[in-house]
Order: C-alpha cells, then sequence, then structure tokens
C-alpha cells in the first residue's frame, strides 16, 4: 500500500482537465512504467527462493513467474502502459531502434556511450560466464563481479548506484535495461556483430555492424581514440611510513602518500564530522612494500622484484611485436602466481606485535574480542577521473587473530586478480604502479545502509540527490534490487523504486554474515532519514570542496548507513562519469528536443499502433 500511495499523485490528476501537457504527459508514462515493473519485481522477489530451488530437477519451474503475472492484473496494466507508451513515441519523437524487436518501449538507456562488438545473448544465469572486454552483453542481471566489457543490457536494472553501474558509468560502457521478453527476442541475434548507442536521455539503438553508415564508423573511431588513460603519481609516496596508523590522525592530503584515498577522506570526515565516523587503523603503504622485499620461499627473487619483471618482460615483448592479447595473456598469468604467494606471504614478527598492540591501543579490546571489516585501500582508486569502485578485496565481519591476518595478506594480493587489472588497465597508463594500505574498521551492525549520490542520476539535476538503500549492511553496492529515491532540490521524494531484496545480511557478533528475511510491507527509510541525509549532503557539498588536499569539488558519493537511529559515514569518493559519453554530438542527436508548448487533448480519441 506504501508503495501505491507513492505512485498515486503522479498517476492520477487532482483535477479532471481537457488537456495535459507533453511533459507531463510524459511523466505520467514514466510512472506507469514503473509501477509494472514494480509489480514485476514484486513477484520475482516473493517467488525466486523456491523458483531457484525447483529449478535444480524441474526446468519448467521457469515459466511460473509469467504465469504468475500473466493471471493478475499486471497483464492489463501492462498493455495499457505499451498504449501509452507507444504514443509518447509518437509525440516526443524519442525512439529505441533495436534489431527490429517488438515492444521496445520496454527498454531504456542508463548509462551513455557507444561500442560495436559480438552481441551476446544469456537468458540463464550469469554466473559462470566467461567475459570478453570487446562483447556486448544482454543478461537477466549484472554479477556483482563482473569483468570489463564492451557494453551491456539487463533484465533486472539493480540500481543506478552498484559498484558495477559506476564502473560503467566512468568508463563510458552503453549500459540499459530491457524486459525479459525483450531478452528472448535478442536471443536469435546472439553472436551477431552489433552496434550499440546509449543516448544521455536513455535512447538506446541496437542494429547489425554491417549496417553503420560512414559517420557512425568514424564515430566509434574517434570515441576509442579519444578514450583519455591517467598517469597515477607515485613518486609521492612515503615508504619510510612503517606503521599502523590511527584512523583518525589521518588527513585528505595524507592520500597517495602514505595510504589511498579511501582511509585519507575518512580520516578527514572524522575531523570534519565527529562520532560519524568509525574509528579504524590503516596499514601504510611502506608496511606492504616492507613485506614485498621478503624473497619468495624456494626462489631469488624477492616478491618486489616478481612484480617488476612482469611488467619489464612485458615492455620487451611488445619491442620485439609480440602480440597485445599474447602478452596480456603472460601478464595475468604473472599476476596470478604473484597473488597466490602474497596471499601466503610471512608476515614480520614486528609487524604481528604492533597489530596486536595497535588494536588494543585503538579499539580498547583485544584482537579476537572485536568483529572488523579489513578494506582494501590502493593509490589507483577513489581518484577524481577514475573511481575503481569494488575493485579490490573487503573481507567481512571476522574476529579471529589467524582470520585478520590472512585477510590482510588477502588484501595485499587482491589488486593483482585478473578482474582488478583488466578495469585498472581499461583507464589508467601505469597500472602495474599499484600500493594497496589496509583499513580495519569495526563492524557496524547497520540497521539499513546503502549509497547516496549528491547529484541526481535520473534528473541530470545537480542540486538533487540520488539515494538507494537497503535493510542491514552492504546495501546497494553490489547491484541489489535497492529502494531508490530522488530527493528533489525542491523538497520533494521521488520513489523511484521500491526494494526487491527479500533477504539481507547482517553480522552475528561472532563474525561472518547471516541472512535476515524481510518483507515488502514498509520502507527502508523513513521521511526523517531522508530528511537527515539531505542536511549530511548540505554539509558535505559545504565543507568537502575548500577542504585542503579534496581534489574533488563534487559531485561524491558516499556509502552510509543507520545504526540505532544514528548516521555513520563508511566511505566518501568523487563521483565520477565519462565526460566523452555526456557531451558525445552523436549521442545527444539520438535524443530529439521535445516539442515545446505542446498539449494533448483528452477529450479526442488518439490512435496508437
Amino acid at each position: 500500500i506504501w508503495e501505491w500511495d507513492n505512485l498515486e499523485p503522479f498517476l492520477y490528476p487532482p483535477i479532471i482537465e481537457e488537456e495535459i501537457k507533453l511533459e507531463s504527459f510524459l511523466e505520467k508514462v514514466e510512472f506507469t512504467r514503473r509501477a509494472v515493473e514494480w509489480g514485476i519485481g514484486m513477484v520475482e522477489a516473493v517467488y525466486e527462493p523456491e523458483i531457484n530451488l525447483f529449478t535444480r530437477f524441474e526446468p519448467l519451474v521457469t515459466g511460473f513467474t509469467d504465469d504468475r503475472i500473466r493471471a493478475s492484473i499486471l497483464l492489463a496494466f501492462g498493455a495499457m502502459a505499451d498504449q501509452l507508451s507507444n504514443m509518447a513515441t509518437r509525440f516526443s519523437g524519442l525512439s529505441n531502434d533495436v534489431l527490429g524487436i517488438k515492444n521496445q518501449n520496454h527498454i531504456r538507456g542508463l548509462n551513455p556511450g557507444m561500442a560495436v562488438g559480438e552481441l551476446e545473448v544469456i537468458t540463464g544465469p550469469p554466473e559462470g560466464t566467461k567475459f570478453s572486454s570487446d562483447k556486448i552483453y544482454m543478461l537477466l542481471r549484472a554479477p556483482a563481479d563482473l569483468k570489463p566489457v564492451a557494453g551491456i543490457a539487463t533484465v533486472t536494472a539493480g540500481n543506478a548506484v552498484s559498484h558495477v553501474q559506476l564502473l560503467a558509468r566512468n568508463l563510458g560502457i552503453p549500459n540499459a535495461v530491457i524486459s525479459r521478453q525483450n531478452l528472448h527476442d535478442l536471443a536469435a541475434y546472439s553472436g551477431m556483430k552489433v552496434f550499440y548507442g546509449v543516448s544521455p536521455r536513455g535512447t538506446v539503438i541496437i542494429k547489425p555492424a554491417a549496417d553503420m553508415n560512414p559517420e557512425e564508423k568514424s564515430m566509434v573511431e574517434s570515441w576509442h581514440r579519444r578514450e583519455e588513460k591517467i598517469t597515477v603519481p607515485t613518486e609521492k609516496i612515503d615508504l619510510s611510513r612503517v606503521e599502523l596508523i590511527s584512523l583518525n590522525s589521518l588527513r585528505s592530503s595524507d592520500s597517495g602518500k602514505i595510504c589511498g584515498p579511501k582511509a585519507a577522506n575518512l580520516g578527514e570526515l572524522s575531523a570534519l564530522f565527529p562520532g560519524k565516523v568509525p574509528l579504524g587503523i590503516v596499514i601504510s603503504f611502506g608496511v606492504y612494500r616492507q613485506h614485498l622485499e621478503q624473497a619468495i620461499p624456494g626462489t631469488n627473487s624477492t616478491y618486489w622484484q616478481f612484480l617488476k619483471n612482469i611488467f619489464s618482460q612485458a615492455a620487451q615483448e611488445r619491442e620485439f611485436g609480440k602480440g597485445e592479447e599474447e602478452i596480456e595473456t603472460n601478464i595475468l598469468s604473472g599476476l596470478s602466481k604473484l597473488s597466490i604467494a602474497i596471499q601466503n606471504i610471512e608476515l614480520l614478527p614486528e609487524f604481528k606485535e604492533n597489530l596486536i598492540r595497535r588494536f588494543f591501543e585503538v579499539f580498547g579490546v583485544n584482537i579476537g574480542d572485536l568483529p572488523i571489516f579489513v578494506r582494501s585501500d590502493t593509490n589507483m582508486e577513489d581518484l577524481k577521473d577514475f573511481t575503481g569502485a569494488g575493485l579490490n578485496l573487503t573481507v567481512v565481519n571476522i574476529r579471529e587473530e589467524h582470520d585478520i591476518l590472512q585477510a590482510i595478506r588477502n588484501v595485499w594480493a587482491s589488486p593483482f586478480t585478473e578482474r582488478s587489472y583488466r578495469w585498472r588497465q581499461r583507464f589508467l597508463k601505469n597500472p602495474e604502479n599499484v600500493y594497496p594500505s589496509v583499513l580495519l574498521l569495526p563492524s557496524v551492525n547497520a540497521d539499513k545502509s546503502g549509497v547516496m549520490i549528491t547529484t541526481g542520476l535520473s534528473s541530470s539535476n545537480p542540486k538533487d540527490i540520488t539515494v538507494a538503500f537497503d535493510w542491514g549492511v552492504g546495501g546497494a553496492v553490489e547491484g541489489q534490487a535497492s529502494e531508490t529515491y530522488l530527493l528533489r532540490h525542491d523538497g520533494v521524494d521521488i520513489l523511484l523504486s521500491p526494494a526487491r531484496e527479500s533477504a539481507n545480511n547482517y553480522l552475528p557478533i561472532k563474525g561472518g554474515i547471516r541472512k535476515k528475511f524481510v518483507n515488502f510491507d514498509k520502507p527502508v527509510l523513513s521521511r526523517s532519514e531522508r530528511f537527515q541525509l539531505r542536511l549530511l549532503v548540505e554539509e558535505i557539498k559545504h565543507v568537502l570542496p575548500g577542504t585542503p588536499a579534496i581534489e574533488s569539488q563534487g559531485p561524491y558519493d558516499l556509502e552510509i548507513g543507520f545504526w540505532n537511529d544514528s548516521l555513520w559515514i563508511f566511505q566518501v569518493r568523487p563521483f565520477v562519469e565519462n565526460k566523452m559519453a555526456r557531451s558525445s554530438a552523436y549521442l545527444s542527436l539520438l535524443d530529439p528536443e521535445l516539442p515545446k508548448n505542446l498539449k494533448l487533448s483528452l477529450n479526442e480519441k488518439i490512435e496508437v499502433q
């Protein structure tokens, strides 16, 4: 009922009028489509656990969701939404062009961009798929550990602020949401080489690459030539700081010197917003490098020498004319061996002694008596031009000393995984110069948590705020179907989508993660909590841009939570969009200007196809 209460004001006019402005009509069409999506999402969320169980031995169960939807009012509601969408296309001139399939008005773009590649349509679960950076994927949902791809479209939109969505937006990877029927219709074209474009306002075009006109071919070539890569400076790194540092003693100016921006910015926030940032311990770049100067057991090489040799060997292979694909294969093979070796590295005795001592000094309890998060914090993430969201490891809610020590090793090793390297390589000129620091934070068993972007993603209004939240911890970061709002600058809160996660994460005091099942009968965020988020954004916008060493002037991407009615800040980073995708003249031409001052009569029959 609470969801309908949010929709009703937008669907029903306050008074009966004889005509309606086109802009208002398009808004009502959007909310009608949204209502259909919410209803379908409700059915899928309620029955998904049972469907996944029974599908293991009875494939026919996969048709249950469609049968349930078609047996409800959603069938008629969806047909009405299709009619309205066709009318919207007719009057606005905004229309998709996707390989001639039916019901294209269900398709809408999420991230602007363009790509050419082989289309691969996967109608089943995406787990186990080997993703390629030169293919365009149509999926039920994007896996949380998605590797770089040329383009993507999913049935389940997830949320606009998940790590995968932020990476796609950052790198200009075209991204759209499609219907389940669209996915099955597109399966007939799997294996075809296609051109895929998404406009800033969400128009989608997919056509055979053979049908590209000269302008489109030129634009794609120019697009790839103009993909700007940045070099992350390493000359300012201070490796002499081989210590464990209290988080609240760090400031943003320490970023890239003794630790990554995650810890440095959190240290700054702890000073700016006392009581809203947890205590923490930071293991510096110097400690990491100190350990890598040890010899790898059974070899004559240190870990650091092994790392440098991987890339010097690649440089030599390029000089001798070896192909990039073979060079990359060799790099990934070497990094995989290094990653395994670091996971088994011998920790220095003085480091373990310092960790035990600092743990008690900072947290007031002995190691083993407090569950903590162990988070990676490299010099190659949360940058002004590159987000790196979710690329490296976070180990959640561990307590025992031996588990914490192993987690530190695993975090040091995580930047050398294939996924992490491929995403960095796509944007950075020197992806080999990665230095991980490690951030130890006490587990905060949040009642609800999520992500907030200090700009309007769906409205493109810099004064608006985008918020996605779930019950429990880790909300919205892994592509969950989260409760999402547009908090407009005029004080109106627009519910973009309700939560559709029936099980959420909670943290037992003994460590680990457990799931709690929830109903959808009430919102995750209360009105007062949304107001608190508005106040926090005002403070952030006022304080951060003028803070020394905070390079970004905004917008910002924050991970936050509510615990015992208190607001906590777990992370802040620059929110980075791909400027080329937003400013591309070709993509913008896919969005014709709306007719000004056009009004539709509500007394005349409007024919639709």
